[in-house]
C-alpha cells in the first residue's frame, strides 16, 4: 500500500474490527495487559505525580473514578491522572514496535470512555487490541530513528493508539476514526530529556488524555487532515528526520496478525528502564544462588546496549525518579539488597549505607558483539580480587514473550502493588474479576478499582 493511504487504513481496521475478529489468544492477551496495568497503576495512585495530578484535576460528581481513591473527576481528566498513576513507578509493559508503553496511554482511556459509555468487558479488550494495532503499527514506521531523535514513544505514539482505542468504543466510522487520528497526532509529544522526572509519567497521562479528546472531539464532527500521518509536514515526516520511516512496515500484515501477539506485550518486573532488566534479571539470581555477595575486592563488569548507552544517566541520582536510569544504582541495589521494588526508588533509599560505594565497583561498557537492535541484550562479568567467578549474557529479560511470567508471578505482581492500596481482600477480588470468564463491564471495574469517599 502506498504512504497516502496510512491514516485511512488504519482508520477503516480500526472502525471496522469487530470482537469475533479478535482471536481468542489475543483477547486472553489483552486482558493479560490490563490486569497489569491497573495493578502497577493502583500503587501509582499513591505516587506524587498521581497525587498532584488528581489535586489540579479531581471533580465531585464527575463522571469517572480516579483509581485507588474515593475521588472523581470528568472523562478527560480521569485519563490524565490514571495515565500519570499507570506510569508513575514505571511497572508498566512495554512493546518493541512501540518502543515505549502502549498499556499506560490505553487502558485509562478507554476505562475512563468505557465508564462513560458503559462499555462491556469484551468490548474493553477489542479496543485495547485496536489501539495496541494503532500505536505499534505506527511505532514500527517510525522507529528506530524516532526514539534516536530524543522523543518518548508513550507521548507521542500513545495518543494515537489511545484515539483509536476510544474510536473503536465511541463506534466511529471510518472517516471519524480518521479524523481522530488525525487530530490525536497533533497532541503527539514528549520529550526524553524529561526521563527521571514527574514528567515523564505525565506524558502517559497527556496521551491517555488526548486520545479521548480527540475521538470525542471527532465524534462531535471536528476534523483534521485525512492524511494526518503520512502527508507532507505529517507526523511520520516531522517525527523522522532522515527518510527512515515505512509505511509499508506499518501496514504489513495488517488485519492477518496482532501486535498484542506478535511481537507481543513485554510485562516488567522492577520499576526501572526496561532497558536494563536483563542485566538485573541475571544479577538477583546470581545473588539469589549465592554467587554474588557485596564483599570487599568485588567488581561487576556489565556490557550494556547501545539503546541502553543512550538513555542511561551518566551522574549519581539525586532523586529516586533519576535512579530508575542510573544503572550502576540498579545492579549495586540488587546486589545489596536482593531486591528491585518500588521501595528502592525513593529519594530516601538512593541514601542507604553503602549503595554508593558498591556502585563504584560497577564498570559500563557497550557491548560490541550483540545482536543489531536488541536494546536489551546485556553481558554480566563478575570479579573477585581480579579473577573471574561468573560470566552471563541474556538476550531478553523475563516477561519478554520469549522468556514469559508464569501466572504465579503475574499474580504476585498485581498483589503486591494492588494490595497495600486496596486491601488484599479486595485486590485478590478484583484480579479475579478481570480474569474471569465474563469479563465485568467498565463501571463494574471503576467500582472495584475505588475507595471509599474520604
Amino acid at each position: 500500500m502506498s504512504g497516502s493511504g496510512l491514516t485511512r487504513a488504519l482508520a477503516a481496521f480500526v472502525a471496522g474490527l469487530r470482537s469475533e475478529h479478535v482471536p481468542p489468544a489475543a483477547r486472553q492477551e489483552a486482558h493479560r495487559a490490563m490486569a497489569d496495568c491497573l495493578g502497577g497503576a493502583v500503587a501509582g495512585a499513591r505516587d506524587e505525580v498521581a497525587r498532584i495530578a488528581a489535586a489540579a484535576q479531581a471533580r465531585p460528581g464527575g463522571a469517572c473514578t480516579l483509581w485507588g481513591t474515593g475521588l472523581r473527576a470528568d472523562v478527560h481528566d480521569a485519563a490524565l491522572v490514571n495515565g500519570c498513576a499507570a506510569h508513575a513507578h514505571a511497572l508498566d509493559d512495554t512493546h518493541e514496535s512501540m518502543r515505549g508503553h502502549p498499556s499506560a496511554p490505553l487502558v485509562p482511556a478507554i476505562l475512563a470512555v468505557g465508564e462513560l459509555v458503559d462499555a462491556g468487558g469484551e468490548d474493553l479488550a477489542t479496543a485495547y487490541v485496536a489501539g495496541t494495532e494503532a500505536a505499534c503499527r505506527l511505532g514500527r514506521s517510525v522507529n528506530d530513528r524516532h526514539s534516536q531523535l530524543g522523543w518518548h514513544t508513550t507521548g507521542t505514539l500513545g495518543p494515537v493508539g489511545a484515539a483509536a482505542a476510544c474510536a473503536w468504543l465511541l463506534r466511529l466510522d471510518a472517516g471519524r476514526t480518521a479524523h481522530a487520528l488525525g487530530i490525536a497526532a497533533s497532541m503527539a509529544g514528549g520529550l526524553r530529556v524529561n526521563f527521571g522526572t514527574m514528567a515523564k509519567a505525565l506524558h502517559a497521562g497527556l496521551a491517555a488524555q488526548h486520545g479521548v479528546q480527540a475521538a470525542r472531539l471527532a465524534a462531535g464532527g471536528m476534523t483534521a487532515s485525512v492524511a494526518a500521518l503520512e502527508g507532507y509536514e505529517g507526523f511520520l515526516q516531522l517525527f523522522c528526520d532522515d527518510g527512515s520511516q515505512d509505511v509499508a512496515r506499518a501496514l504489513r500484515g495488517l488485519g492477518e496478525h496482532f501486535e498484542v501477539l506478535t511481537p507481543g506485550i513485554v510485562y516488567k518486573q522492577y520499576p526501572t528502564c526496561s532497558l536494563m532488566h536483563a542485566l538485573i534479571d541475571m544479577v538477583l539470581q546470581a545473588r539469589a544462588q549465592g554467587l554474588l555477595t557485596p564483599a570487599d575486592g568485588l567488581e561487576l563488569r556489565c556490557a550494556i546496549s547501545q539503546r541502553l548507552e543512550a538513555v542511561r544517566g551518566k551522574a549519581w541520582p539525586a532523586t529516586g525518579l533519576a535512579a530508575k536510569f542510573c544503572v550502576e544504582y540498579c545492579v549495586a541495589v540488587a546486589v545489596q539488597e536482593g531486591t528491585q521494588g518500588i521501595a528502592d526508588f525513593t529519594d530516601a533509599a538512593i541514601h542507604r549505607p553503602g549503595l554508593r560505594e558498591l556502585a563504584q565497583r560497577v564498570r559500563l561498557s557497550q557491548g560490541q558483539d550483540f545482536p543489531p537492535g536488541n536494546g536489551d541484550c546485556a553481558e554480566l562479568v563478575v570479579l573477585r580480587d581480579g579473577r573471574e567467578v561468573l560470566r552471563r549474557r541474556q538476550a531478553k529479560p523475563c516477561g519478554h514473550p520469549s522468556m514469559p511470567l508464569s501466572p504465579a508471578q503475574h499474580e504476585a505482581k498485581f498483589m503486591a502493588c494492588a494490595a497495600p492500596v486496596l486491601g488484599a481482600a479486595k485486590a485478590r477480588r478484583l484480579l479475579q474479576t478481570l480474569h474471569s470468564p465474563q469479563p465485568c463491564s467498565a463501571r463494574e471495574l471503576a467500582r472495584a478499582l475505588a475507595l471509599p469517599c474520604a
